[in-house]
């Protein structure tokens, strides 16, 4: 998937802990950003966080939901938040409902970041391999990398945590020597460390992956039946989002999937975006409870209404 993030970059802003909770650097492409945010961003910076806030969440409210416009000012919103939640909330937004917004590659990554921050390292690994397989011309792509090599390394995983420095760093700019210096660190670790990957036989299950909802994989075929997806009521105010297509097809393989590990899945929209959605609940509060089984079983989802679904 490719995103044409930010291309011809003119500025690059510090992103401190009074403009938001995620860290780094925060790009920005001036000649492709509305004037607005810009505006936003400079009363954040200057102290005046309430103001700047209020006028992102006046154009969130002014925008149409599922355009790329509204996905523009989901991501100013998080990016300008007062606090890790409000911007984790936004930014996992746009990855499951808006994941061809130009954003969506950023999204992933300060997503990464915050994880990162509060000690979910599983997740952080999950939405970085996702980055670097969504995301391969994208100008944060060796810092994401980065960042992913130094958790694999931390969870255990040194053959993963090498192939990524393998394919990573030879990308790194010459000119960039404070980054070139950082990936040159996990350099000696990897020395002797076999990256190949290993066609397994037919009979011994494949590795799961953690990079994307395309890879969720189906249970391992035996002769026991499949599981029943949970059963929740024909209606309800309240469904989990999992993902948007702009082709059906692609949606219903990812339903598919998610009906054969037992899921009440199913595609909703009869023209682009195709909207992959699981249950119906009479509270939000039901709904968020089962979002977070789902986020323990490395399924990302938001929590949305059904008014007006069709299917």
């Amino acid at each position: 998937m490719r995103h044409g993030l930010w291309l011809g970059l003119v500025a690059i802003v510090s992103v401190a802990p009074a403009v938001g909770a995620q860290s780094g650097t925060l790009v920005i492409d001036t000649a492709r950003t509305d004037p607005v945010f810009i505006r936003a961003r400079e009363l954040v910076v200057n102290g005046n966080g309430a103001a700047g806030r209020m006028l992102v969440d006046s154009v969130v409210a002014a925008r149409v939901p599922g355009t790329p416009a509204y996905a523009d000012a989901l991501f100013w919103r998080a990016a300008l938040a007062a606090g890790g939640p409000d911007a984790e909330r936004d930014y996992r937004r746009i990855v499951v409902e808006y994941p061809l917004s130009r954003h969506a590659g950023d999204a992933l990554f300060q997503l990464a970041q915050l994880e990162t921050a509060r000690g979910d390292r599983a997740s952080a690994i999950t939405h970085l391999e996702r980055f670097m397989l969504e995301n391969p011309t994208h100008p944060d792509r060796a810092r994401a990398g980065l960042s992913l090599i130094r958790l694999l390394f931390d969870d255990g995983d040194s053959r993963g945590a090498c192939r990524v420095l393998g394919r990573t760093e030879p990308g790194v700019s010459a000119a960039d020597v404070e980054l070139r210096n950082q990936f040159a660190y996990f350099d000696p670790r990897c020395a002797g460390v076999d990256t190949t990957v290993v066609r397994r036989a037919a009979a011994e299950p494949a590795k799961k992956s953690r990079a994307s909802e395309e890879t969720i994989s189906k249970p391992r075929e035996t002769k026991e039946a499949a599981p029943k997806p949970k059963a929740h009521a024909s209606v309800g105010r309240y469904t989990l989002q999992v993902a948007a297509y702009t082709d059906r097809a692609d949606a219903e393989r990812l339903a598919k999937k998610l009906v054969a590990r037992g899921m009440d899945a199913r595609v909703v929209g009869t023209s682009k975006l195709f909207r992959v959605r699981i249950g119906h609940f009479a509270t939000r509060a039901a709904a968020t409870a089962e979002a977070r089984t789902l986020k323990a079983k490395k399924i990302d989802t938001f929590v949305t209404e059904t008014d007006g679904e069709k299917k």
